[in-house]
């Protein structure tokens, strides 16, 4: 009986033992806070690629425009000073025949070697004779080169009275020179050959030399 007791009592110790050291020992009951959420780290959204404007073609350069080359000056005929007592004197016309006058103005007809040399910038002067009213026209002009040319291939057939050429058109004789520049003509129905013409292409060569 007492061992029974003592047995009791012993197991009720131990309970009681238990029973306060489960007492002393705080129960581990995790509260779960609520901790606060951390944000995830923004994500860099990387700068917008801007586009860099493409470098624009430059501006081709127009070529620099070629000046155009300047045309030449074209040749051009040379006018005369001579008067009409120049290329023939009045004391010469009176030697030939003192019944020719000097014109004080005179107009060539169209077609005639004293029309061409006016033309050409030249001078062309008429004397006519007071009895029958024939007329002996002489002309100078310094054309140009290209024309000089010209008007000695087409002068006549060479005169054996003077350095120069002699043709009869319509009974009107007409005598022609070329000295250096200049084309000299003397046309009348006076001259029905180069002798007659003669005399006065001398004078007018002695003028224009």
């Amino acid at each position: 009986m007492a061992l029974r007791l003592r047995t009791v009592y012993a197991a009720i110790a131990l309970s009681t033992s238990a029973l306060l050291l489960s007492g002393c020992v705080p129960s581990e009951t995790v509260t779960a806070t609520n901790s606060p959420t951390v944000s995830s780290t923004p994500t860099l959204s990387a700068p917008e690629a801007t586009a860099t404007p493409s470098a624009s073609a430059s501006a081709t350069e127009s070529a620099t425009p070629t000046p155009s080359p300047t045309p030449s000056k074209s040749a051009q005929d040379t006018a005369v000073s001579f008067g009409c007592n120049d290329l023939v004197s009045p004391s010469a016309m009176y030697d030939f025949n003192p019944n020719f006058l000097l014109l004080g103005s005179f107009t060539p007809d169209s077609g005639t070697t004293a029309a061409a040399a006016l033309s050409a910038k030249g001078v062309a002067c008429r004397w006519q004779n007071g009895t029958n009213s024939t007329s002996i026209d002489v002309s100078v002009a310094q054309p140009t080169s290209s024309k000089l040319a010209t008007f000695k291939s087409n002068a006549g057939s060479s005169a054996d009275a003077f350095s120069g050429y002699f043709s009869i058109t319509d009974r009107i004789g007409t005598a022609q020179i070329f000295v250096g520049p200049y084309w000299a003509t003397l046309s009348s129905r006076e001259f029905t050959s180069a002798d007659e013409a003669s005399n006065l292409v001398a004078e007018v060569r002695a003028a224009l030399q």
